[in-house]
């Protein structure tokens, strides 16, 4: 009894202070309406970290009591808008501040005022980014190069780049090779420069503000520097003669013209560069002519004249032997691999004369007419070795008179690389533009191909019939609706493909009749009055084709030291392998290397031996843009692509 009653004793006491410290000046009817705010209710949160932000126009919501008599709020005294306001709880959004851009959040000050419109009754420390939105470069480089450099700018938000200027000339964002927020790429233009070497700032335009790009390193530009050049009274050089011309910069130098007479470039070095004149020059009348000699340089090709009037003797002298400088092939890299197919050039003097090539004495079709410089052939697919070896090349000219032209690596296989494809998609609403124009690839063709050529060129007749008798089931042929010929007639193609689930996989034509119609045409609805994604047919494609992820030493294939198209593994049993984060038989990743196996007319299904594959071919998957590769599925917006290399055998058997 007596603790209850010393209790109630404290109790009162406490009471009579707290009125007391009210005063005259503020009432309990007072303090009733006094707006007061939780700190720990402002959403968001921020700190100085910046793991959580505000920006400017983010809308802070606070609680408390009596809000509905808060009379305006001010963050770092502007006045900021009140989009919400009750009892407890107040919402504004942060003001436009009068601060730098900078990826550090600012610390300001919230001040919320109560009915009076003086008092501040919250005074409270938040924190504001005012990100960097404005244009930034960083960094430039090379620092030198010659016209035709690609120069790298990097920074952030450089897709606002409008503009790049190399001193006064001009290349509009249309031209840029590439552009993203991280990084434009940008060729040295053509233009009017100083002969040698010169400096010259770089900048570049966004919206009405420019950007110094070089500051105090400038960018030195490198063109080639003539010395002066003449023939003395009476001299005149005759064909086949050699003459070096002294300079700077000679080295870039990619060709020189005696009028409109390609000259044979013997050697370009920095100091000096040596031409021949060619005996196919055709004879002039007087037989002495002059004519502008100029050197081309750059890309695009830039001209300098090196002489205005030079003397040449055009008198015949006869067809000459063809002979050889160099030798390359296309995609043949550092080791310049002859891939069957490839276009080869040769560079030489006295080519014009050419009629023809043999590698390792399989006649080679010329590409285009020869020059006396240069010529060019393509590998055959006629040889008959089934393993990588060094083999005669020949040239033939002036009646199939016969030349050496050495030897050359040639692999009895196709190569292709950097094959890009779209998606199909399981809606037509996702379906893009992109994946319309790169549909399928035909190894056969060496050439990806639209929906539109799909349809109208009727790659695969009866696909397009939309009822494909010559496929029984899945990966099943029936032999008696459809020729060996008539079978072999439909090049196999490879295309992918994503489902409802968000599913990627790389399909076979005949794997289902549900696959190709993934791929749409856009054609114009009359209906509608618009145009719309049209799917393919919804049919079995024709070649049967199968898929297996190779996970036994694939490193020959991935590092190109592949000299033969055999395959010893298991047999290629999946129609439609997918994306997925791990690797295994029927599942790839980016990385992967998987063996295709295209299926004669007499096995007409799933292979059991490597006498069942018509072709065999290895896809090297390089990059995947239309998939989240950490979940394996494909983009929603199904916009991306998939880049692959590709080897392919010739006709293995029948």
């Amino acid at each position: 009894m007596k603790r209850i009653t010393k209790y109630l004793t404290l109790l009162l006491a406490g009471s009579l202070a707290a009125l007391t410290a009210c005063g005259p000046e503020q009432s309990e009817v007072d303090a009733q309406h006094t707006p007061s705010i939780n700190s720990t209710t402002l959403s968001p949160m921020t700190d100085e970290s910046g793991s959580v932000r505000a920006y400017i126009g983010t809308e802070v919501s606070a609680g408390g009591f009596n809000l509905d008599l808060v009379s305006h709020v001010t963050v770092d005294g502007v006045e900021a808008e009140i989009t919400e306001q009750t009892i407890k709880t107040l919402k504004f959004k942060v003001p436009a501040l009068d601060l730098a851009q900078q990826d550090a959040p600012y610390q300001v000050w919230i001040d919320v005022y109560g009915a009076d419109g003086e008092s501040v009754i919250f005074h409270y420390p938040y924190y504001v980014t005012v990100p960097v939105t404005d244009a930034l470069i960083t960094a430039y480089a090379p620092a030198e190069g010659t016209v035709g450099t690609e120069v790298t700018l990097t920074g952030r938000n450089l897709e606002q780049i409008t503009r790049v200027h190399f001193g006064e000339v001009t290349v509009e964002a249309a031209d840029f090779a590439s552009v993203s927020a991280e990084e434009i790429k940008v060729a040295v233009p053509a233009g009017e420069y100083a002969a040698g070497d010169s400096q010259m700032a770089i900048t570049a335009e966004w919206g009405t503000a420019t950007i110094d790009v070089t500051g105090e390193t400038l960018f030195t530009l490198h063109t080639p520097k003539f010395d002066a050049a003449s023939q003395g009274e009476g001299e005149q050089n005759v064909l086949g003669d050699e003459v070096t011309f002294t300079g700077q910069n000679l080295d870039l130098v990619s060709s020189m013209k005696w009028g409109e007479y390609d000259l044979i470039v013997m050697t370009a070095e920095a100091g000096t560069i040596t031409v021949k004149f060619p005996t196919s020059i055709a004879a002039a009348d007087p037989v002495v002519a002059e004519a502008t000699l100029t050197a081309q340089w750059g890309t695009p090709a830039q001209t300098t004249t090196v002489a205005s009037a030079w003397r040449l003797d055009t008198t015949p002298v006869g067809p000459a032997k063809p002979e050889l400088i160099s030798m390359t092939a296309q995609d043949g890299g550092e080791e310049n691999k002859f891939y069957l197919g490839k276009t080869v050039t040769v560079k030489g003097e006295n080519l014009a004369s050419i009629e023809g090539f043999t590698v390792d004495g399989v006649k080679a079709e010329l590409v285009g007419t020869p020059t006396d410089v240069e010529a060019q052939f393509i590998v055959p697919d006629g040889v008959t070795f089934t393993e990588a070896k060094e083999v005669s090349v020949k040239a033939l000219y002036n009646g199939s008179n016969e030349v050496d032209f050495g030897t050359a690596m040639v692999y009895p296989f196709y190569y292709y690389k950097g094959i890009r494809l779209g998606i199909g998609s399981n809606s037509s609403s996702t379906y893009t533009e992109y994946a319309a124009d790169n549909a399928f690839f035909y190894p056969d063709l060496g050439r990806v191909v639209s929906t539109y050529d799909w349809y109208d060129e009727a790659l695969d007749p009866y696909a397009k019939s939309g009822n494909n008798t010559a496929i029984s089931g899945a990966n099943k042929l029936d032999q008696g609706a459809i020729s060996a010929d008539e079978y072999y007639a439909v090049k196999p193609y490879i295309f992918f493909k994503s489902d409802s689930s968000d599913k990627l996989a790389l399909s076979g034509c005949a794997n289902s009749s549900s696959q190709i119609k993934t791929h749409c045409r856009f054609i114009f609805d009359e209906d509608k009055g618009k145009v719309v994604a049209t799917p393919l047919p919804a049919a079995y494609g024709t070649p049967i084709v199968m898929y297996r992820v190779v996970t036994s030493n694939p490193d020959p294939i991935l590092n190109g030291t592949l000299t033969s198209m055999d395959y010893d593994g298991t047999m290629p049993s999946s129609g439609a392998p997918s994306l997925s984060t791990a690797e295994a038989g029927s599942n790839w990743v980016k990385g992967s290397v998987l063996v295709m196996s295209y299926v004669t007319y007499a096995k007409g299904a799933a292979p059991e031996a490597i006498t069942d594959f018509a072709k065999i071919g290895y896809i090297i998957i390089r990059d995947v843009t239309c998939a989240d590769l950490a979940t394996g599925k494909a983009n929603a917006d199904r916009a991306g692509y998939i880049e692959f290399d590709m080897y392919w055998s010739k006709t293995l058997n029948e």
